[in-house]
């Protein structure tokens, strides 16, 4: 599985009534995994050698805001969080995450995905918009960010 194929991560209740992850590919699709949407999203972060506390840290830094912020893996994979679902509990799961390079296009309540998937949202277009920018400006940040250490794994010319 290569995270990049990744159009969605969306919770949803398994038989038992324990969040769970369903993980939507850009060819359509599904895997599904026994954990909530955090814990995947840290797991494959950890898989990938990211710190998830380094990254929100930065993300915060960048965009000066700390909850529901983009997941930001390199320039071209940042995933948008997205209310997919109406929380039952206090700390119940109702955001997932979607590629934002995979979004064709934004209505209210609903996106279209790349591979002509319709996700339908809780979040308005208002709020997925303001989400879409902050994931340009993190991603113009991680290449500007990434220039400052490109000397570290350059080959040196002898």
């Amino acid at each position: 599985m290569f995270y990049s194929d990744i159009a969605a991560l969306i919770p949803f209740y398994d038989t038992y009534g324990q969040n769970s992850t369903c993980i939507l590919f850009k060819d359509g699709s599904k895997e599904y995994a026994s954990c909530s949407i955090k814990t995947y999203i840290y797991r494959m972060l950890y898989t990938l050698h990211l710190d998830p506390k380094a990254i929100r840290h930065w993300t915060h830094q960048v965009i000066g805001s700390k909850l529901n912020t983009p997941v930001v893996i390199d320039n071209n994979l940042i995933f948008l969080p997205v209310k997919l679902r109406k929380g039952v509990g206090k700390q119940d799961g109702c955001f997932g995450y979607v590629n934002s390079s995979f979004i064709v296009a934004l209505e209210d309540n609903q996106l279209t995905l790349i591979n002509n998937q319709i996700l339908t949202t809780l979040s308005p277009k208002s709020y997925i918009l303001k989400k879409q920018n902050a994931a340009k400006l993190l991603g113009y940040a991680y290449v500007d960010y990434k220039k400052q250490f490109e000397f570290m794994w350059k080959e040196k010319v002898t």
